[in-house]
């Protein structure tokens, strides 16, 4: 089973019209997307790929959200580095949070225990994990249902490879918020690392219980569809791959599973399968569905087929990548010229695949081809 991690480095093929690229780069709005996106990842966790979604969702492309995202790391990245710049030479001392000892169980507000939670996440991220734990005990006991302090000790004991104490705390805080699903997110995570045939049904229950409170949650539709896969439930994994695709279709795993799927259909069953799926998703997610279908052609050999696809495709809307792909398929059937011609248009959209071309193992045979050093030095 492959492990849920979609916000992967691998290149996507995908197509996105994006916001003009004089706008994008005027001064005036690059500090207002860049100010944006920080704010959505100080409000998420800190975390990028959620950015990423918020950036689409302000119709930037992939190209645009990625630059923007490198952007917000390298601001972050310089406070952090100015920060621990002034820890080593002394000007800010080692950072110890102490809880206070007037601080008694019934004497203090909920405010002040999600303080001592926010304190120990925090310290727990710098890796002072002795002084995290220490805060989160605080906040229990000055409150022994704080859900937080508990999932929050379970992530501690997770960073420290205490697997069963980490799948204790997270089951207590779950005793207390069944349906919390930041926690059963965390627990599923845990699971798969630790994965045995003694807890395997824990997690598929787990990441049933994810999609049951949200039924879009990407990392669960991205196991249970896998679930349904090992168990050759061809029509659950369909269900399940319609509902990720719709917002994922971006995501190389999403793809890679979408093929996966359809690989094991019936031949004479996919195209038909790739029409109600284009029914069942929004318009802006067909373009991408074409293109994977043009690759689950080219997978099963129907060359002139896949082709076809590519071609059309490029009459909506001419995409480096179709051409890429047709110049593969040329290759495959053996016609130099015709593929080389299809990698030259490959490169007028997109010159930086060269590299790509280069380590690209169905254009092995012609990394010597002097026309194809050519075209690609």
């Amino acid at each position: 089973m492959e492990k849920a991690d979609y916000f992967l480095k691998n290149k996507k093929a995908v197509y996105s019209e994006g916001i003009n690229e004089k706008e994008f780069n005027s001064e005036s709005y690059q500090t207002e997307i860049l100010d944006f996106a920080e704010e959505i990842y100080f409000n998420n966790q800190h975390n990028y790929k959620t950015v990423y979604d918020h950036l689409l969702k302000k119709k930037l492309n992939d190209h645009q959200a990625s630059q923007t995202i490198t952007r917000l790391k390298n601001q972050i990245e310089l406070r952090v580095n100015d920060f621990q710049e002034q820890l080593d030479t002394g000007v800010i001392s080692e950072i110890k949070i102490v809880p206070n000892s007037e601080h008694v169980k019934g004497k203090v507000n909920a405010d002040q225990i999600d303080r001592y939670i926010a304190y120990g996440a925090y310290q727990m991220e710098r890796g002072d994990l002795e002084n995290a734990l220490e805060l989160f005990n605080k906040a229990l006991e000055l409150d022994e249902n704080a859900t937080l302090a508990y999932a929050n000790k379970g992530t501690l004991y997770y960073k420290k490879e205490e697997y069963e104490k980490a799948q204790e705390f997270y089951n207590k805080a779950l005793s207390i918020e069944p349906n919390h699903v930041k926690i059963l997110e965390s627990k599923m995570d845990l699971l798969y690392d630790i994965m045995n045939e003694t807890n395997e049904a824990d997690f598929i229950d787990t990441v049933k219980l994810i999609l049951k409170n949200d039924p879009k949650n990407p990392n669960a539709l991205i196991y249970i569809v896998q679930i349904y896969l090992k168990g050759n439930d061809l029509d659950n994994a369909l269900k399940s791959l319609t509902i990720l695709f719709e917002d994922y279709f971006r995501e190389n795993i999403v793809i890679r599973l979408l093929l996966d799927v359809f690989a094991r259909l019936p031949k004479d069953r996919t195209l038909t399968e790739f029409e109600n799926m284009k029914l069942q998703i929004r318009v802006n997610a067909h373009y991408q569905l074409e293109y994977c279908k043009g690759l689950h052609l080219k997978g099963i050999y129907a060359y002139d087929e896949a082709i076809n696809v590519f071609e059309e495709l490029n009459k909506l809307h001419e995409f480096s990548w179709n051409y890429y792909q047709i110049g593969i398929i040329k290759n495959l059937q053996g016609k130099t010229e015709e593929c080389l011609s299809f990698l030259k248009n490959t490169l007028r959209l997109e010159p930086d695949l060269k590299d790509d071309m280069k380590q690209y193992p169905e254009l092995q045979n012609l990394w010597t081809d002097p026309q194809f050093v050519m075209i690609t030095k």
